[in-house]
């Protein structure tokens, strides 16, 4: 750790490992049968979801292995099984004082095992989302809720629309912060009007929703030629991110639904000066002929209705004089291996080199204050 009084700092994008018996316990009964759960086998601990056809995922992937340096040669996992894990990825109160070694003030927290959104069958996936909830706010962010600010994530897929309907306003009426939606759904662009009534009611609800890498499948990255097809699918997903955003603006969703706010997460912020300015071009030369019409520039939706969030960035912050500091928030990750745990204060140093400091607390605090409305006075007067 640095020497003095570390930075203070608000993590918009953390994540759970999920209990090995949470949907055991809390699925109705008759979805027991293919209730996600982890398994143990002689090569390690997996996660499997029975009679869907899933492939099993190991556990140990989904974090809590520590960085040895920074850009630098990371600790591989030395075993895959549950236990492994670091205690705070499951256990709140371990959380908070990991949260604490790190100046790290609040976290919103995502799941683990975000490929929950993948499951093929649509009444189980909404009811392991449930179930799912239920436990992150009732059993783990309860601990506290001003520290740990659940995303609520919302079941979507090829069925009807109702139940993430449902979903958003069960929890809005419970006091959540934010909501989760996954970056794909297969053969259903965002802009779809299948969407319509859901972009209704959270534009109504009013709290922020993002979309996280990784989360649901990406079809146009799921490239099984190349060698080393995890590596691809892994940068694919982030670089998807702006693929949601197109999605999003081309299909006049913050056209016609000025209020929402979107939040794309974990996919950094490198690519968006590029992207931003190359859809504005694009705009200058051809916004005669576009379907559905726009009456700004792409920029401008994402200046009034987008967020992004990283967690290890430095080109990204080499683009701000580009970009507008107050649509960008900093992530731990915690606790992947991609995070920055136990470094937090490290790679903030490391990637804000020679930014004003009003900017950093910005980015790393009072922005997420501000878009959440989270409980932790501001750095920043506004």
């Amino acid at each position: 750790m640095t020497t003095g009084k570390p930075r203070p700092l608000i993590s918009v994008d953390s994540h759970v490992v999920e209990p090995k018996d949470l949907w055991l316990k809390r699925l109705p009964q008759r979805f027991q049968h293919q209730a996600p759960q982890v398994q143990s086998t002689d090569k390690g601990d997996f996660f499997v979801v029975p009679n869907t056809g899933m492939s099993p995922k190991p556990v140990g992937t989904e974090g809590a292995m520590i960085n040895t340096k920074i850009n630098s040669v990371i600790t591989k996992p030395t075993g895959y099984r549950f236990e492994d894990q670091r205690p705070g990825a499951y256990d709140p109160a371990a959380r908070l004082e990991d949260q604490d070694s790190q100046g790290i003030l609040a976290e919103v927290v995502y799941p683990g095992w975000l490929i929950v959104h993948s499951i093929p069958d649509f009444e189980l996936k909404v009811a392991c989302v449930r179930a799912y909830n239920d436990w992150l706010f009732e059993e783990f962010c309860s601990y506290n809720p001003d520290r740990l600010i659940g995303a609520v994530a919302l079941p979507v897929g090829p069925g009807p629309i109702e139940p993430a309907i449902e979903e958003a306003r069960r929890w809005a009426e419970r006091g959540a912060k934010t909501f989760l939606l996954p970056q794909a759904v297969p053969g259903m662009a965002w802009g779809d009007d299948h969407w319509e009534p859901l972009w209704a009611v959270l534009e109504e609800i009013g709290l922020p929703v993002g979309f996280h890498q990784a989360a649901g499948q990406v079809a146009m990255f799921n490239d099984k030629t190349t060698p080393g097809v995890f590596w691809t699918t892994a940068v694919g997903n982030k670089i998807s991110l702006g693929w949601v955003f197109m999605q999003l603006v081309y299909g006049a969703v913050p056209e016609r639904h000025p209020n929402l706010r979107f939040i794309l997460v974990e996919g950094g912020i490198g690519w968006i000066a590029f992207q931003l300015n190359t859809m504005d071009h694009l705009f200058t030369d051809h916004h005669r002929w576009t379907i559905p019409e726009l009456a700004m520039k792409p920029s401008d939706y994402f200046n009034r209705n987008f967020w992004a969030t990283f967690e290890d960035d430095r080109p990204g912050i080499l683009t701000l004089p580009m970009l507008d500091e107050k649509r960008l928030m900093w992530a731990g990750d915690y606790p992947h291996t991609e995070g920055n745990f136990p470094y937090s204060q490290e790679q903030v140093a490391h990637d804000f080199q020679g930014i004003d400091e009003s900017v950093i607390s910005a980015i790393t605090h009072d922005n997420a204050i501000d878009l959440f409305g989270l409980s932790v006075p501001r750095l920043v007067k506004a």
